[in-house]
């Protein structure tokens, strides 16, 4: 899973990191339409966790909103959401069912004394500088407010997993970036992998309370187009050389064929939260 993906990085190799990071976020951009289409949602049950029994009129900065799938999910149950995006024509696209989108990176966004019930992440809070966002959204967040961490990973059945490993592995050139061969993890062992950099940067931060972790699990069938839509809105699969991209998938597409041209992707979500003390 990509929780803690910066592991060992300090001073300029942070920099590094966060050049790297808004390469990144260059080809979602490029993806926008395809990414709000074919990404997975996220649990009603982790959403209502989330805002609570009394929704309507909490208000709640989205941090890399993305196309908005999660802000609207909140939006429609009352909340008032402001989103915050270093893509422009994602930002674009969550801005259509009319959610308010400011766009620039979370580190650098002013929130011109604005606060709020609730700081959510959902599936970007790995791209930034932790340790600067963790403190930046105690900023913000009013005293009993929740900074709100969500992350999915899922993985296709066992067998399923062993071609796709098997695919993979005859494509990829050697040295390559991590690419996930399910979402975000490559078997059913991957998907709880440990955020323990992500708690240490909260419990690092004296106006939080030390952070929780809760998990829920949910299904989601794929067919083989629908699936190699989805590779294509993620910067593993994009970062690729295309001739490499092409080969890959010519290789996924008849592994899932001869699994029967669809399969079950079981889904974790993990909602990391933590309560501004004051």
């Amino acid at each position: 899973m990509v929780g803690d993906s910066d592991e060992g990085l300090v001073g300029s190799a942070l920099d590094e990191r966060r050049r790297w990071a808004l390469d990144r976020s260059r080809l979602f951009d490029q993806e926008a339409e395809r990414y709000d289409w074919y990404r997975p949602t996220y649990p009603d049950a982790l959403i209502d966790d989330l805002l609570g029994s009394k929704p309507e009129g909490i208000h709640v900065l989205n941090v890399g909103c993305g196309t908005g799938i999660a802000s609207r999910l909140m939006a429609g149950r009352g909340a008032k959401v402001l989103g915050v995006e270093v893509a422009p024509r994602m930002a674009e696209i969550a801005r259509g069912p009319g959610i308010d989108v400011e766009v620039g990176p979370f580190e650098d966004w002013e929130p011109a004394g604005r606060t709020f019930d609730r700081v959510v992440s959902a599936q970007a809070w790995h791209w930034l500088d932790r340790a600067v966002a963790t403190a930046k959204a105690a900023s913000v967040l009013r005293p009993g407010g929740r900074l709100c961490l969500i992350w999915n990973a899922g993985s296709p059945p066992d067998d399923l997993a062993d071609a796709l490993a098997e695919v993979y592995a005859s494509v990829l050139p050697p040295r390559v970036h991590t690419v996930f061969t399910g979402y975000a993890a490559n078997r059913s062992t991957d998907r709880r992998s440990g955020f323990g950099l992500t708690s240490a940067a909260i419990a690092a931060v004296p106006d939080f309370d030390a952070p929780t972790e809760k998990w829920f699990e949910w299904t989601q069938t794929y067919h083989r187009d629908h699936w190699l839509e989805q590779l294509l809105s993620r910067s593993d699969h994009t970062a690729l050389d295309p001739a490499v991209q092409e080969q890959l998938f010519e290789g996924i597409g008849a592994a899932i064929d001869d699994f029967g041209g669809s399969f079950a992707m079981n889904f974790e979500t993990v909602l990391i939260t933590a309560t501004r003390l004051g």
